[in-house]
């Protein structure tokens, strides 16, 4: 379908209007003024194709008299031909018919004319809002499927700034564009319901486990009343029967224990008889015992006399003994060792006599040997110290020069030569003249600066061609102002705002009428200027007459504030952007820019003197401190040159140094043949000296046998002497013997008579303590008797109060109480103790379970109505899970179906973008990405990123501008728009659709010539369709050769009247 002809009448204040649009691959070109109503064209070409986008009412001209009735009509003709031609006949018109009355609504009918020839149709269908069948959203549809022409699906129209706007638009608004143009907002929607659908599952889960926590806890109450009330039965009944069984028991205890308590008393008494009885006849017993013990006293005393007198004879005789005995051990201890050393001898007294006389021959001969070898091994060690003391003299000559050596190398590693030394002392010299030049150099600026922040803190900012211009009216004795001097900037101006006074703002002021001025600044003679009116103040200029000024200065401020503003008014001589023009010539700013005009300005200035002074002195201080230390490094350089020579020098000396080496290695080889003769001798020296000790040891015992034979022939009457003591010592022995045998006896008869004591005195003892042990008995019979007799009687009050609790019991809970006493038995009873606590035990369960408080009788039915609706709510509360995970799932897919496809359509649109962004240098790419707000929502973004080829850092959105209404941030505007149509472009091939036109309304307003003619061919190109093209510039004869036709549109504001012209292109043959 391809555009053919668009008539249009009663549209704003355009007069009955035919555009010829024919030609399929024939492009054309809409242009005119900004504001001329070219925009128009396109918001009638919506408004017959029932574009959601134009808002037909808008079409209405505000010039209608209220009182008329607006009747306007558009029709649009295409013809059926190209890539999406239709199943109809050749041509086909879509019209707009709207009329609407004073004061009543718009009233809208389409019309679809066809037939094979223009204006003759075969047939007309009419659809109007009332129709049941052929209203508006049939038409709508039709256009769709039928006919493929609707603007809004296929992107056929592209209005005002539509396709410049994707690099200002943001990245949300991008996103919904692209995801609209590639059908994703539906897959969008499908997720977005999804997880509306999960949050609402969820908020079902949420109440379905709420509702079932609080069952659960109901059901948990209601449990507990129900516990309570089974264990109170249960407490009840255990109680009650653990009460009765223990009565019934104590019962049959105690009746029993009386029975017995009176049979233990009866026997009591009896023992108590018997006792007494055997007590006296043990008395009359002991009285037996005692005399015989007296008897047995008065022997043992007589014999231990006789006993005393015995040992006294004994030990008389032992003393003699011992005496005789100690005698004959000191002969013996004497005789014994003569003898002993007599055994140990083997040789004979004639033998050691001849083995001395050997042994006193050979130690002469060893000593002899000794002397010699002392005197060889004296020679030596003298020999040895000389040749030691050699070798330490050259060693450490050695060391000397291994030291010097390592020094002189190492100084020569690091300088490596004097000639290298000398060489760096010169560049450092060089150095340190070229840093005192530029340390000149710098105090020069330096002293300038000084000068002009004095200049500054004193209100004055003159550059240096005023100060000369100054000087030389001074010293023609003339008054000269600078313009700063006489007038300044508002204080509500910007610095910016100076910027147009920069080709007249270093302006000279002097009185006078005419002079040759000193340099090629403005220089105004002030007797010339003669102003219409007295001005201080120009606001629209934000200038105004200085402050402060002398009463006398203030004429003359007047007139350069009236000469100022006369550069801007219309007239012959004129400033604009900054440019001075005049009739024959341009002049741009006089002198490095820089802010005067105002006190922002000085204080500006001040300030960046300041920075600049700052940065000054610390070059002055880097430029001193490098000066000094480079000095510094020069002077050491010299005083080490010389030692760099002296060890060049004794590098060379390398032969000296080898022969004193092998010298101590020679005297090290002597020194050690020395050492081993050394060795040799000392170690005969030991030799020697081990068989002197020999020879001495054996010498020594020699001499003591010959000492023990001289001792034998002295000991012949100390023998005759032992042997009459040993005579004696006998005698003596037999006589001790018979002596200590009647003592024996003694004892033997003494130990008799004190056994029969002890017995004696045993019997006594245990005869009197059966006595007391049956005493005892008595008393604890007679305790026994009454503690049982209190016991009998305790028994019967205890059996009294356990029938009187039965008989209560029998009363309270007869049920109970019979079938306790059919139940209980009387066999392995258990303790009385043990009884009495089970009494006590099921005296408390009892009485506590009867008497407790708040005890339901209607908790088991109440726990089975809680527990049912209890399951209830928990299976709705799993049947509500499970659906979750299903609806998490669907959610799941449903994301992941969206990012497949959002991945898949952005990567085709970003290598397209990049082809084509390529293209013109630069780099270009387009991401996506997603968020969620605080309120869960999820927001997509696309990112149109770009930066010139070459250049380094991130790429960044081009919608990205600098915060606060500042500028310098994001890209240019010729880079916004050249972005933007090549993204417009990536989308469009993106479509499946192939449309055969397409209109774009300013599509090369912010592209320069080049871009676009570059821009326009890529599209045609690319899209292979009819274009369509609006634009408010000129163009170049190139631009413009691209187009086959085009239309002009005029308005005309006195009328008013908009109007098109039509202009065909000439073929050369034309």
């Amino acid at each position: 379908m391809i555009p053919w002809r668009l008539k249009y009448s009663g549209i704003r204040d355009y007069p009955p209007t035919l555009l010829d649009l024919s030609g399929a691959n024939e492009h054309v070109l809409i242009t005119g003024p900004n504001g001329s109503g070219k925009s128009t064209i396109t918001f009638c070409m919506g408004a017959v194709l029932y574009s959601a986008k134009v808002d037909v009412e808008g079409l209405k001209s505000r010039n209608l008299p209220p009182d008329h009735t607006w009747k306007a009509t558009i029709s649009m003709l295409f013809k059926n031909e190209g890539r999406m031609k239709i199943d109809a006949q050749e041509f086909l018109e879509f019209t707009l018919k709207v009329v609407q009355e004073p004061g009543q609504p718009m009233k809208k009918e389409f019309h679809i004319s066809k037939g094979d020839r223009i204006d003759e149709w075969e047939e007309t269908v009419r659809y109007t809002s009332g129709d049941r069948v052929l209203n508006f959203s049939a038409y709508k549809k039709d256009l769709q499927y039928k006919y493929k022409v609707d603007p809004d699906l296929f992107y056929l129209i592209w209005y005002q700034q539509e396709v410049n706007q994707f690099a200002v638009m943001h990245p949300e608004e991008r996103f919904r564009i692209f995801s609209e143009m590639h059908g994703i907002d539906k897959v969008q929607r499908d997720w977005e319901e999804s997880m509306e659908r999960v949050k609402e599952t969820e908020e079902t889960v949420r109440a379905a486990e709420t509702n079932v926590k609080f069952m659960k806890q109901e059901l948990s109450m209601k449990k507990t009343a129900l516990d309570h009330y089974l264990d109170n039965q249960k407490r009840l009944n255990s109680g009650g029967k653990l009460y009765l069984e223990s009565l019934f028991q104590l019962e049959n205890h105690y009746k029993k224990e009386i029975g017995r308590l009176e049979d233990v008393l009866q026997q009591l008494s009896e023992d108590i008889q018997e006792a007494r009885d055997d007590v006296n006849l043990k008395k009359s017993l002991q009285e037996k015992e005692n005399d015989q013990l007296l008897q047995h006293k008065a022997n043992y005393e007589e014999l231990e006399a006789t006993i005393k007198t015995q040992e006294e004879v004994v030990q008389k005789t032992t003393e003699e003994l011992k005496l005789i005995e100690q005698n004959i051990q000191e002969l013996d201890k004497e005789l014994k060792s003569i003898v002993a050393k007599k055994n140990q001898i083997v040789r004979t007294e004639e033998e050691v006599k001849l083995e001395l006389e050997k042994v006193r021959t050979e130690q002469k001969k060893t000593a002899k040997e000794m002397k010699e070898n002392e005197e060889l091994l004296i020679n030596l060690n003298t020999a040895w110290q000389e040749k030691v003391k050699t070798i330490a003299a050259f060693d450490h000559q050695v060391k000397e020069d291994a030291r010097l050596e390592k020094e002189h190398r190492e100084r020569l590693s690091q300088y490596v030569s004097s000639h290298a030394i000398g060489e760096k002392i010169d560049l450092l010299e060089k150095q340190i003249k070229e840093n005192k030049d530029q340390l000149y150099h710098q105090k020069n600026v330096h002293e300038k600066l000084t000068a002009e922040r004095k200049m500054l803190l004193e209100g004055r900012n003159t550059s240096a061609r005023q100060m000369e211009s100054l000087q030389y009216f001074r010293s023609k004795g003339i008054h000269a102002f600078t313009l700063q001097e006489l007038i300044e900037l508002t204080d509500d101006a910007q610095l910016k705002d100076e910027q147009r006074f920069n080709s007249i703002k270093y302006t000279v002021f002097f009185d006078g009428k005419y002079l040759i001025p000193p340099n090629d600044l403005y220089h105004v003679p002030l007797m010339t200027i003669v102003p219409d009116r007295s001005v201080t103040n120009l606001p629209e200029l934000r200038l105004k007459v200085k402050e402060r000024l002398f009463e006398n200065e203030l004429p003359y401020a007047i007139k350069a504030l009236w000469w100022v503003e006369q550069f801007f008014k219309d007239g012959t001589f004129s400033i604009k952007n900054g440019v001075l023009i005049d009739p024959i010539g341009l002049r741009g700013q006089q002198e490095k820019e820089r802010y005067i005009l105002s006190f922002k300005a000085l204080k500006l200035r001040r300030e960046e003197i300041e920075q600049q002074l700052n940065g000054f002195d610390e070059q002055i201080s880097e430029l001193t401190t490098t000066i000094s230390e480079d000095t510094k490094t020069v002077q050491e350089l010299n005083s080490i040159i010389h030692g760099v020579k002296e060890a060049e020098a004794f590098m060379t000396s390398e032969h000296e140094r080898v022969v004193r080496k092998r010298k101590l290695e020679n005297e090290i080889k002597l020194q050690t043949e020395l050492e081993e003769k050394r060795e040799r001798l000392l170690e005969k020296d030991r030799d020697l000296l081990q068989l002197q000790i020999r020879q001495d040891h054996f010498k020594q015992i020699l001499d003591e046998e010959a000492e023990v034979y001289r001792e034998l022939g002295k000991l012949k009457d100390k023998y005759e002497e032992r042997t009459l003591l040993q005579k004696k010592l006998e005698l003596e022995k037999t006589s001790l013997i018979n002596h200590k045998a009647l003592l024996e006896d003694y004892n033997d008869e003494l130990d008799e008579v004190d056994k029969k004591i002890t017995k004696t005195d045993r019997t006594i003892r245990k005869i009197n303590d059966s006595i007391e042990d049956a005493e005892r008995n008595i008393k604890l019979i007679e305790k026994q008797q009454t503690n049982h007799s209190d016991d009998l009687d305790a028994t019967k009050n205890e059996l009294v109060q356990i029938i009187k609790e039965l008989e209560d019991l029998k009363q309270l809970v007869p049920a109970l109480y019979s079938e306790t006493a059919e139940a209980v038995s009387f066999e392995g009873t258990p303790s009385v103790s043990q009884l009495k606590q089970n009494r006590e035990n099921g005296k408390i369960t009892f009485d506590g379970a009867r008497t407790e408080k708040e005890i339901d009788p209607a908790a088991p039915e109440n726990y089975e109505t809680v527990k049912k609706e209890y399951e209830r709510l928990d299976s709705e509360y799993h049947r509500s899970t499970i659906l979750l995970d299903q609806d998490k799932e669907r959610m799941a897919n449903l994301q992941d179906q969206l990012e497949t496809t959002i991945n898949m359509r952005v990567l085709e649109l970003q290598r397209r973008f990049k082809m084509y962004m390529s293209q013109f240098q630069f780099e270009g790419d387009i991401t996506w990405d997603s968020y969620e707000d605080r309120k869960k929502r999820t927001h997509f973004s696309l990112y149109i990123k770009a930066r010139k080829e070459g250049h380094r850092g991130t790429l960044e959105d081009v919608s990205t501008k600098a915060r606060g209404g500042k500028v310098g941030k994001g890209v240019s505007g010729g880079e916004e728009s050249l972005s933007s149509l090549l993204f417009a472009l990536a989308l469009l091939q993106n479509l499946q659709t192939t449309p055969g036109f397409i209109v774009l309304d300013e599509f090369d307003s912010a592209l320069d010539e080049v871009r676009k003619v570059k821009v326009f061919d890529l599209y045609e190109q690319e899209l292979k369709r009819k274009l369509i093209i609006l634009t408010p510039k000129s163009h170049e004869d190139e631009y413009l050769g691209r187009f086959n036709k085009a239309f002009i549109v005029r308005h005309n504001p006195t009328i008013p009247e908009s109007k098109v012209v039509g202009i065909v292109k000439k073929t050369p043959e034309q």
